[in-house]
């Protein structure tokens, strides 16, 4: 046998074999996966940590800080998550990332806050990555409530409308406790295909709308602190009340 016959016989078991090889290899699987974001806007326009931005009122506002607890995050009929904590300026706009199928979640509910029973519950028992467990909370736990902070918002503010810069008014919106537990609800959310095999929910959080919520408006100068203390219930319900209308598909 030549030389030239001996390279096609080799090349043809090389085939061959080949052949068999990919009939006996496991079949690809491609695992989705979903992610929930969140950006801050105002009215239309996305909206950075710090920068500077007008209120109805004339004042200049810089969001310093925005964070909030999500929990039972999840379809009618399927969990995404049992908790996500979004914290802006740390892990920008990421609320949750989650393998699964935009098919079981073509509507979305969650409460913002955490639940009655993991809110009074050892944050140092959850496991160490978990969004609840007290290293991960970090300022989102109160000590001496003892609970977590659902939702926080500060700001700094300049109510001088005189061309000077001068942000020295301070706005601080920590609250928490059960009884200001709200229910957020999507019936109908489409999931964008942003990459492969991964799709993403946007949401956006529109400061305007936190601001102004129909008749129920949030004034910086005159309103611009509760701790969830006694005494600062109208304002606490208020802040929640707004901060979750502000919550909207983008």
């Amino acid at each position: 046998m030549n030389n030239r016959k001996i390279l096609l016989v080799f090349a043809i078991l090389l085939l061959v074999i080949s052949a068999c090889g990919d009939k006996n290899d496991p079949p690809t699987v491609t695992t989705e996966q979903l992610q929930v974001t969140m950006q801050p806007t105002w009215g239309t326009s996305d909206l950075a940590l710090d920068q500077v931005f007008t209120t109805s009122e004339g004042y200049r506002v810089q969001l310093t800080d925005l964070k909030c607890y999500f929990s039972a995050l999840g379809s009618s009929t399927k969990s995404l998550t049992d908790a996500a904590l979004y914290d802006f300026r740390e892990t920008g706009k990421l609320v949750v990332k989650k393998n699964g199928k935009p098919a079981d979640f073509t509507n979305l509910q969650a409460f913002l806050g955490v639940e009655e029973a993991n809110n009074h519950a050892d944050p140092t028992a959850f496991p160490n990555q978990h969004p609840l467990n007290i290293s991960v909370a970090n300022d989102m736990h109160w000590g001496w409530n003892p609970g977590y902070i659902f939702v926080k918002f500060e700001a700094k503010v300049d109510t001088i409308n005189d061309g000077i810069d001068n942000f020295d008014h301070f706005v601080i919106f920590h609250i928490g406790k059960d009884n200001l537990l709200q229910t957020l609800s999507f019936p109908t959310v489409n999931w964008n295909a942003t990459g492969t095999g991964i799709f993403t929910l946007p949401l956006k959080f529109d400061v305007a709308t936190f601001l102004q919520n129909g008749q129920q408006t949030i004034d910086l100068k005159q309103e611009f602190t509760s701790h969830t203390a006694p005494g600062q219930e109208a304002i606490s319900a208020k802040v929640i009340q707004n901060f979750k209308a502000a919550i909207q598909l983008y």
